[in-house]
């Protein structure tokens, strides 16, 4: 009849265990689709848990809101190189298809595009497992990571063996950065895939905050991909410089957890193949806006 999917974990939050489910892939077989509701009605009647929809659709999204649902997230932050930052602004757009102009602007995309990316691609893998800042230690990879974590990080690292783990050692704290790789995907086809290293997780993020630049270019190179994305809650006030890409996610909960205590890890873009889908170039904003 249909198919509701939903991801399940506790997690430690402000020193208390706490219940999470995330919602994934909802269908419904269409002479069934009355019944559509009773699946979500019946997950939600679950007592003592904070849900999250991290990739609703425009359908969706109505439903959860009305639902209780609120917004978890708006913007998602990418930092890259500033021709790669524009590109991904402009492909968001949909130019009128007006010849000359069109064609001509597609032609002058490709010839910006193909070499930009083949040229970060040429680049990927290239770092090493560990590279020394300033004193601080930038370390890549499960095998290094692993012992220099606590027992609730380390728990987080099995869970997750499957995604980038990267750790900024300095002195007696350190941050803990969780990633995956993702494609952005456009209502214009590029010729060539835009891929990014978005972090699900990070812990303490002072001593990431205070080298960040060469910890981005250091999960680049490691994990081969072209730029990073972060949601905006991530840093609270603190929000490096970047672009702040329109990402709307939501959450409900009955038991006080609020935005900046929720991550993605344990969801659906930890485990599945998740695509970053962007179309709306006029919710795009600087950190400051």
């Amino acid at each position: 009849m249909g198919f509701l999917g939903a991801i399940y974990s506790e997690r430690l939050v402000g020193g208390h265990l706490e219940r999470f489910c995330n919602l994934s892939s909802w269908y419904t077989i269409p002479q069934f689709r009355n019944f559509s509701l009773k699946l979500l009605m019946a997950l939600l009647a679950q007592r003592g848990y904070t849900f999250t929809n991290l990739t609703p659709s425009e359908q969706v999204v109505q439903v959860m809101k009305a639902c209780g649902f609120r917004p978890l997230e708006s913007h998602k932050l990418l930092c890259g190189p500033w021709l790669y930052s524009f590109l991904v602004e402009k492909r968001s757009e949909v130019p009128r298809r007006r010849f000359p102009f069109y064609q001509a602007r597609r032609l002058l995309e490709m010839l910006i595009e193909t070499p930009l990316l083949k040229g970060l691609e040429l680049m990927r893998g290239s770092s090493p497992a560990r590279y020394d800042h300033r004193g601080v230690h930038l370390l890549a990879g499960v095998e290094l990571v692993r012992p220099m974590l606590s027992k609730t990080d380390q728990q987080l690292l099995d869970d997750h063996r499957q995604c980038g783990h990267f750790l900024v050692q300095g002195g007696r704290s350190y941050s803990y950065i969780v990633t995956v790789k993702r494609k952005i995907r456009f209502e214009r086809r590029s010729l060539v895939d835009f891929v990014v290293s978005d972090i699900l997780h990070l812990s303490s993020r002072e001593p990431a905050l205070q080298h960040w630049q060469p910890l981005c270019h250091f999960i680049v190179g490691h994990e081969g991909s072209q730029a990073i994305t972060a949601d905006r809650r991530l840093f609270d006030l603190k929000c490096p410089k970047g672009l702040y890409m329109p990402y709307h996610s939501y959450f409900m909960s009955r038991n006080g957890v609020s935005p900046n205590q929720i991550d993605s890890l344990y969801t659906e873009i930890a485990l599945l193949d998740e695509v970053f889908s962007l179309s709306s170039p006029a919710s795009f904003r600087s950190p400051a806006g």
